[in-house]
């Protein structure tokens, strides 16, 4: 469990970052850039960027100054704020403050909200049972030659090593392809987490966790249970500029990084 925890962080917010307490991703702000920038780009709003890193004022950030970009929750049928308060594990008066909600304010299907400090990490949340959800989400399955599949590549064309400081296969696409699973399992994280635009997290049986990151559009919720080749998402533009890519990544049940060109060689 310990091993998941300390890879997920470091996967999926580029440092090590077992000094912080949030679900959030580090950013430094580089020369050009402001607050008001880094906003646009990651679609928060100005003032909840602000909160979230304690700034007075906006105007005044300098180069070379750390921030967290606060992960972003869309609400789905069913969903109330004292459940997502729960799902992350986070007081209901911290998630109202940064959102600038009441209790008693109304939250609709759609609506985004910013996940406060003090959250459990990506790991935690996809240790924890899939909650029960009012209605069955329907799942597209891709059509195969197989009728159970057993490894299907998320995405079709052009690929390579990933030269970042995560490790797996970087795909090379256009915006709008399809995303599929890698595999068989169960999705533990759907949601925004910039700069690697909507990132799904599915554990396999085995525990073999697979992770796809930039995307625009995601498919499936949390606790959906899809097959190999169920499409999953729609590939998206790179929050961080550039060419449109996957970022596919692949850890086993004992916490080891896995080789994605070896680990589908061995399947075959």
């Amino acid at each position: 469990m310990g091993r998941e925890r300390r890879w997920l962080c470091l996967a999926f917010l580029l440092v090590n970052v077992t000094t912080l307490p949030a679900l959030d991703s580090p950013y430094t702000i580089k020369e050009g850039e402001t607050l008001f920038s880094i906003a646009r780009k990651a679609q928060v709003p100005v003032d909840v960027l602000s909160a979230f890193n304690g700034i007075s004022d906006a105007g005044k950030v300098k180069v070379g100054t750390i921030i967290h970009v606060p992960a972003a929750y869309t609400v789905k049928k069913g969903d109330t704020l004292y459940g997502i308060a729960r799902l992350y594990a986070v007081p209901i008066t911290k998630l109202l403050e940064l959102n600038k909600l009441q209790k008693d304010s109304r939250i609709k299907e759609g609506d985004r909200l910013f996940i406060p400090v003090g959250t459990a990490s990506p790991a935690q949340i996809a240790e924890q049972p899939a909650a029960k959800k009012t209605e069955p989400a329907a799942v597209p399955v891709a059509a195969s030659s197989r009728p159970d599949p057993g490894l299907v590549w998320p995405l079709s064309g052009r690929h390579e090593p990933d030269s970042g400081k995560i490790p797996g296969l970087v795909f090379y696409g256009a915006a709008g392809d399809v995303v599929r699973s890698a595999a068989a399992g169960e999705v533990k994280w759907a949601a925004t987490y910039w700069p690697r635009g909507k990132l799904i997290i599915i554990k396999a049986a085995d525990g073999t966790l697979f992770s796809y990151g930039g995307n625009r559009e995601i498919l499936v919720n949390v606790g959906d249970r899809v097959s190999a080749g169920t499409e999953i998402a729609r590939l998206g533009e790179n929050p961080e500029g550039g060419d449109v890519k996957l970022y596919f990544s692949i850890r086993d049940a004992s916490g080891h990084v896995v080789d994605p060109e070896k680990f589908f060689s061995a399947k075959s």
